[in-house]
């Protein structure tokens, strides 16, 4: 049985002390006053897609993610990116009558002027659990 609900997680930004990567936050609301252990974000088994929006207090912009199920070949096509929309808020697909795993790598920027992008660590999303 699908269900209708997407979960939403919230992740704030921040350049790495290398300066090459975002270094990510992952709350369950969006004042970030919720934090999620980690970097795995879980979603109920039926559940069509999970929304990563910014939380506030990100130093970086959330521009787009690139995702894969994991343990399939890797594969690059329109049907595994996703960007922003207006409100900073994406969604990541998720069949709804199959366990998966994704990866994923969110793609940020600094705020105000996109003179550098920053990919953040590979977090994982599965829908094999309820939250």
């Amino acid at each position: 049985m699908t269900t209708t609900a997407i979960t939403t997680y919230y992740v704030q930004g921040k350049i790495s002390a290398d300066g090459n990567y975002a270094d990510c936050s992952y709350f369950l609301d969006q004042a970030a006053k919720q934090p999620v252990e980690g970097s795995t974000l879980s979603i109920s088994y039926g559940e069509t897609a999970c929304a990563i929006a910014q939380a506030d207090g990100s130093e970086l912009v959330l521009l787009g993610a690139s995702f894969k199920t994991l343990g399939r070949p890797p594969v690059m096509t329109d049907s595994n990116f996703s960007a922003t929309d207006g409100t900073g808020s994406l969604q990541v697909p998720m069949p709804p009558s199959t366990v998966v795993t994704k990866g994923i790598v969110l793609l940020f920027s600094k705020a105000g002027s996109v003179d550098g992008l920053y990919a953040s660590s590979d977090p994982e999303l599965t829908n094999g659990s309820g939250l």
